[in-house]
């Protein structure tokens, strides 16, 4: 097991060299990072561990495996629901042709291979994470791996590099920004842990005040990075996106200390909804732009018309996941010299690709699973912040879902996606199990 540990924590930290070098060539080596890594697990669990974790992951397997159905769906030649663009390639060669949903096949294959490799590192996180001092590990390799893009991002605005640049990586830039946002999540969660351990110190005689000392400035050092590199580069909707996010693992630490019980819950979701409702009531962009793409206020007018036209044209199935790039060119203006790679928003992605029913059912999802792993905090003993961190990270994510595309990056995804497979690992506490 502790290889499978080993393996997953070199991969979360390989993740600042992914956000700039991404591509198939990552995607592949991702993959099969993951494969090893799973195979290794399945291995070397331990029955009483494997036995915990299917009964924590079973709920997280039903919800994640909707999308993958769908995606594999849309890439079959069924013919039922093809995208029109099928028959007029029929009409354009001579000869029928089975269409299916995706307009590219091979784009849309490779976008389900990203996803089952993403939910594959979920899984592993969790499994790795049942246990504590194998979940202390993973939480401070995500926590450096998002102080080291936080830093790049902070480096790049300092000194000028194209790497990150808003005008030449765009798409970097964003998923930068977006893994930023939960690295102040995820430091706040490691300030937290290491607060408790102090204060628990009495129960553990060999646990070092020194170590636990200069564990405590290296979180809030991290911190300190992930939170100046937001500052001068993010647009204000970001800003909000990560404030919500850390208010979340505050407000949950607040009312678990002062015992608020519903009162401090409601605390948190009241809030909540009342932002979401008073952002979408003064948002005059919803008049003329669908809902996915009227946040995207710091992308390129002419890029959200583009998109917006793309969007009205899309069918309810959506075009096939991955598919945005093929189609981008015939609604690109005459002016505009390279058309993009993917929509303005992650959002506008979703409903473009899998299409509208799709997009809200995956914002369902990410709701009911906040609302699972802040009840689980609100449950838990001294280790409530791994969910709550989880919760943090997805709250902060559901803003950024709507105002930026940084969470298709492969970077962004694998850590979102080892973060809330920690957060499931460390939802319930194998003591009371046993």
């Amino acid at each position: 097991m502790s290889n499978a540990r080993l393996l997953l924590i070199v991969l979360i930290c390989a993740a600042p060299v992914l956000l700039v070098f991404d591509g198939l060539i990552a995607l592949a080596l991702v993959a099969g990072v993951t494969a090893a890594g799973m195979l290794i697990l399945s291995r070397t669990m331990r029955p009483g561990e494997a036995n915990f974790f299917l009964s924590v992951a079973k709920p997280a397997a039903l919800i994640a495996t909707v999308p993958a159905l769908w995606m594999l769906i849309q890439v079959l030649p069924l013919g039922v629901l093809a995208h029109p663009i099928w028959t007029s390639a029929s009409s354009a060669l001579g000869r029928s042709m089975m269409g299916s949903i995706s307009i590219d096949t091979g784009a849309s294959v490779i976008a389900l291979g990203q996803y089952l490799t993403l939910a594959a590192i979920g899984f592993w996180s969790a499994a790795v994470a049942v246990d504590r001092q194998r979940a202390e590990w993973i939480l401070f390799s995500l926590m450096a791996a998002t102080a080291l893009i936080s830093a790049e991002l902070a480096a790049n605005e300092l000194f000028g590099l194209a790497v990150l640049s808003a005008d030449t990586a765009p798409f970097e830039r964003m998923a930068a920004i977006d893994s930023a946002a939960m690295g102040v999540v995820i430091a706040a969660a490691a300030t937290t842990r290491t607060l408790e351990r102090y204060e628990t110190r009495h129960a553990s005689p060999d646990r070092s005040v020194s170590v636990l000392m200069a564990t405590f400035v290296a979180c809030g050092v991290a911190f300190a990075i992930c939170v100046g590199a937001l500052i001068p580069t993010a647009p204000i909707g970001a800003l909000v996106a990560t404030g919500y996010g850390a208010a979340a693992l505050g407000c949950v630490v607040v009312i678990r200390r002062l015992g608020f019980g519903p009162w401090g819950t409601a605390g948190i979701v009241v809030p909540a909804i009342a932002l979401v409702a008073f952002l979408v009531a003064d948002n005059s962009a919803l008049r003329t732009t669908s809902f996915s793409l009227a946040f995207a206020t710091e992308t390129p007018a002419p890029l959200i018309l583009m998109s917006q036209r793309v969007d009205d044209d899309a069918p309810l199935v959506g075009i096939g996941a991955g598919s945005f790039a093929a189609i981008a060119p015939i609604y690109r203006d005459i002016d505009q010299r390279s058309p993009p790679s993917t929509a303005p928003t992650a959002a506008a992605a979703v409903a473009i690709e899998l299409g509208r029913p799709m997009l809200w059912l995956i914002v369902a999802a990410m709701i009911g699973v906040t609302v699972f792993l802040l009840r689980a905090a609100l449950q838990r003993g001294r280790d409530s912040f791994y969910p709550t961190a989880g919760a943090g990270c997805l709250i902060a994510l559901l803003f950024l879902f709507f105002l930026n595309a940084g969470l298709l990056g492969t970077a962004t995804t694998m850590i979102a996606a080892a973060t809330v497979g920690l957060a499931f690992g460390q939802s319930r506490s194998r003591t009371v199990q046993q």
